[in-house]
């Protein structure tokens, strides 16, 4: 997602407008917005509102792409990037989205087999190499047959994210039944690792074939594959 000449190397800042970057600003404001109201400050909270307020109306106007119907990056020229992760979920978590768009966007990438290869007909629909669904770049993209680090393995953290960017938008059904196949896809290979090796990757192969960890073995994050189950089933709650 991020191959590309825009890395300013005089300011050493990237010269691209993320959207899940951007998105992880406002969930980061609202949060922390709740805690100043905690603790009696309401000032802060105000502040911090209104700063996740106006970031959700620019990810809102700036980072929908109509033609592939999704949101996505924005070069500083004022286009945007045809490469999509699932960082592109993460407006919904930052309630950017009409419903409209969160629907079509599901169902075009999340529920698409070629792309992110979430079914819920899981395991029938999905190809053998993006069988366990959510590659870290869609799988029509270049980079995902050789697969790499963040070229197409699947991470802990990304399915956590993505997952409550997708309970946001439980009023919408194709959303609700892509968060559904989800936990059940990130469930069933993090314990196909945990069977055959009692291993929690750092990060896991989207083929059906592959017997062991793409990263570190045992690795803390690699549990939220198996962690969003417990929040969908309900034994953990926000308190």
């Amino acid at each position: 997602m991020y191959d590309g000449e825009f890395y300013n190397t005089v300011t050493q800042q990237m010269q691209l407008y993320d959207v899940g970057m951007s998105s992880m600003v406002v969930a980061d404001a609202e949060a922390l917005a709740e805690l100043a109201e905690v603790i009696e400050r309401p000032l802060e909270s105000l502040m911090l509102r209104a700063r996740a307020a106006l970031i959700r109306k620019q990810i809102a106007t700036n980072l929908w792409d109509a033609d592939l119907y999704t949101f996505t990056n924005l070069f500083a020229n004022g286009t945007l990037y045809p490469r999509i992760s699932p960082t592109s979920f993460y407006a919904l978590m930052a309630d950017a989205s009409t419903d409209e768009q969160a629907d079509v966007m599901t169902s075009e990438w999340l529920l698409n087999p070629q792309r992110f290869c979430v079914s819920k007909d899981w395991p029938l629909g999905n190809s053998d190499d993006c069988y366990w669904g959510l590659p870290s770049i869609n799988a029509q993209d270049p980079a995902f047959p050789p697969l790499g680090y963040w070229r197409g393995y699947v991470w802990g953290p990304m399915a956590q994210l993505t997952y409550w960017s997708l309970q946001r938008y439980d009023r919408v059904p194709s959303v609700r039944t892509g968060r559904k196949a989800l936990c059940t896809q990130m469930k069933a290979m993090g314990m196909n690792m945990w069977n055959a090796n009692r291993h929690i990757c750092e990060n896991f192969s989207p083929h059906k074939n592959a017997t062991e960890c793409t990263g570190t073995k045992f690795y803390h994050w690699g549990a939220l594959t198996l962690f969003i189950n417990f929040i969908e089933e309900g034994y953990y709650t926000y308190l």
